[in-house]
């Protein structure tokens, strides 16, 4: 049986962010943050919002797409229920940003998504919590709906493992999703799904393709994931039943070419499956 361990560990440093990605994505979500706070000083009637960090980057499992981009999210938090209607608040943060990087900003049904060219993407959800409420409210175009990433970024703490596997496999799984060609469930659906399913090894290949198992076995209908924090949704629920089937498809296809890869007796061909199932990345 071959061991490509190294080769996933190799693959895991490619697709994650440089220190110089970090720091660069670091000084362009303060600057972000410096011109939302100026609009909203300027404005009367209103409060200044707060910020934080959360989805991939604050769990640590964000990974570079194949285009070499990637997402952030950047929670805009009002401490005082805002007296417009969600879409007018999120209309307003559109306004602030609109304007910051050459290719502007798009107001998306759950967030102001401003573009960095060629670079990434930070998204900024629009949210308000007093002092009376237990959990986050999110503007969306049409209501404020309960919403608590923090909740999940805390219940992914507690699924942790010491030595950092369970945040690799969630990488693997989301680059691998995010080179199909095909529409995929989205990174915090595999964040649940590894998290919930997480079968530890030793190597990190066997561990991709059991915890790969376990997840197609967790099904008992149909593709599900359910938010397993407020507000408890199903996280697939995007996808379309035609849509579904196709994932299904092509997961089963990762397990049966991961299991041919695992009993293939030479490194290199070995190699070569998962660098098909990945993509040039994996070497």
């Amino acid at each position: 049986m071959a061991n490509t361990h190294l080769n996933f560990l190799n693959f895991e440093r490619a697709i994650s962010l440089t220190p110089a990605k970090k720091q660069k994505l670091i000084s362009s979500r303060v600057a972000l943050q410096r011109k939302i706070v100026d609009y909203f000083r300027a404005m009367p009637g209103f409060t200044v919002p707060k910020f934080y960090i959360q989805g991939s980057y604050k769990m640590e499992t964000m990974v570079i797409g194949k285009d070499g981009t990637y997402d952030v999210d950047l929670g805009v938090y009002f401490l005082k229920k805002p007296f417009l209607t969600p879409a007018t608040i999120k209309k307003h943060i559109y306004n602030a940003v609109e304007k910051h990087t050459y290719k502007g900003a798009e107001n998306k049904d759950k967030c102001v998504r401003v573009i960095y060219a060629g670079d990434f993407d930070i998204d900024l959800p629009v949210y308000y919590k007093t002092i009376f409420d237990i959990h986050p409210f999110l503007a969306t175009k049409l209501n404020w709906m309960e919403s608590d990433p923090k909740e999940l970024c805390d219940w992914f703490k507690k699924k942790r493992d010491r030595n950092g596997q369970l945040i690799r496999l969630i990488k693997y799984f989301k680059y691998w999703a995010n080179t199909r060609d095909r529409k995929m469930p989205s990174g915090i659906a595999f964040t649940v799904w590894v998290s919930n399913n997480f079968v530890p090894n030793i190597r990190d290949d066997i561990s991709f393709y059991e915890t790969a198992k376990a997840i197609r076995n967790s099904w008992l209908w149909s593709v599900y994931c359910r938010n397993p924090t407020t507000p408890n949704d199903n996280l697939v629920e995007e996808l379309n039943s035609i849509q579904k089937e196709n994932f299904k498809s092509s997961l089963d296809n990762l397990i049966n070419e991961g299991y041919r890869a695992l009993e293939e007796r030479n490194s290199f061909t070995a190699t070569r499956i998962w660098r098909n199932i990945f993509g040039l990345k994996f070497i």
